[in-house]
């Protein structure tokens, strides 16, 4: 093959490849010519158009309404499961997704942050420890002590279920003064604790939405009256209790200061973080948080990436 110039040598090694269904290493052999070069003749051909391929079906919806999600929000990853005939099944969907993106995103020596929601209490079943790696620390980012009839929270049961160590605020999110919680975020423990929500690498995070049954309320931190006002204010959504409006502005919460709880510009600082939602009661809720810029990842069902894309 040493009289062929470079033009016939990749036609010749396309040919072998894609026709003949050749390895690169028997086109090496064939052609008395390196595993490399026959690489880098395969790369001219697609560059080159001299290998052109046609897919002769259109891509699944699923895959396409994943891509407009990324372009449209500047997303890194949007994740969409099967809408069921019932919303439980749906959940279950979600958050087996949720499961599998957190898997993709984890690492070694990993500072996990979580806290409360009542989507993601359906994720954990998912997880599995055997395929975790290794040195995982769940930080918590809020007080995890809610109400005996709110059980929502996660941590604890995410760090069993991935063999991690944890970083746990076991005292209430929501205190009755600032005085109360500034006393509080002053005792040793609850300090070291806080410190470690700037080191977070990845959270997962639940999206909120304003109403008089939502979590919040549910939970006791709101009153409908006080998601009235909000609402009031412009806010479509929560993320941790933190308000935002359908732009993704931060909205002015009435007891921001008797929280004890990762700030608002500190959740806009953890490099990754994962937005698990569904539902056409939360459709706006996830606009508002996509535009705000501090979810990078969403996961959701089909028929609600379909509504947040007609916006």
């Amino acid at each position: 093959m040493a009289e062929n110039n470079q033009d016939e040598l990749i036609v010749i090694a396309a040919w072998l490849y894609y026709v003949e269904r050749m390895t690169h290493e028997e086109i090496a052999a064939e052609l008395h010519m390196s595993r490399v070069s026959i690489t880098r003749l395969l790369q001219r051909a697609r560059s080159e158009g001299v290998v052109q391929f046609t897919i002769t079906r259109p891509l699944p919806d699923q895959f396409k309404i994943e891509s407009r999600l990324k372009e449209k929000f500047n997303l890194r990853s949007a994740t969409i499961a099967k809408t069921m005939s019932d919303p439980n099944d749906t959940a279950k969907e979600v958050c087996r997704y949720a499961a599998v993106t957190l898997k993709k995103l984890l690492f070694r020596n990993c500072r996990l942050g979580v806290a409360f929601s009542s989507t993601l209490s359906n994720m954990v079943e998912f997880l599995d420890g055997n395929t975790a790696p290794e040195g995982i620390t769940i930080q918590e980012l809020a007080g995890t002590y809610l109400s005996p009839n709110a059980p929502y929270g996660i941590s604890w049961r995410i760090a069993e279920k991935l063999n991690a160590k944890i970083n746990s605020l076991p005292i209430p999110v929501v205190v009755q003064s600032e005085e109360i919680r500034d006393a509080m975020l002053q005792e040793p423990s609850i300090k070291e604790a806080m410190q470690g929500i700037p080191n977070v690498d990845l959270a997962v995070v639940g999206l909120g939405r304003i109403g008089d049954d939502s979590t919040l309320v549910k939970t006791g931190h709101f009153t409908p009256e006080m998601m009235r006002i909000l609402k009031h204010q412009g806010a479509v959504g929560d993320i941790l209790l933190h308000f935002y409006d359908r732009d993704g502005n931060y909205v002015s919460n009435p007891i921001r200061n008797r929280m004890i709880i990762l700030q608002w510009e500190e959740l806009q600082r953890i490099p990754d973080v994962i937005g698990v939602a569904f539902g056409a009661n939360k459709v706006v809720a996830i606009q508002g948080a996509l535009r705000s810029g501090t979810v990078h990842h969403l996961v959701t069902d089909m028929e609600t990436a379909m509504a947040v894309m007609k916006d």
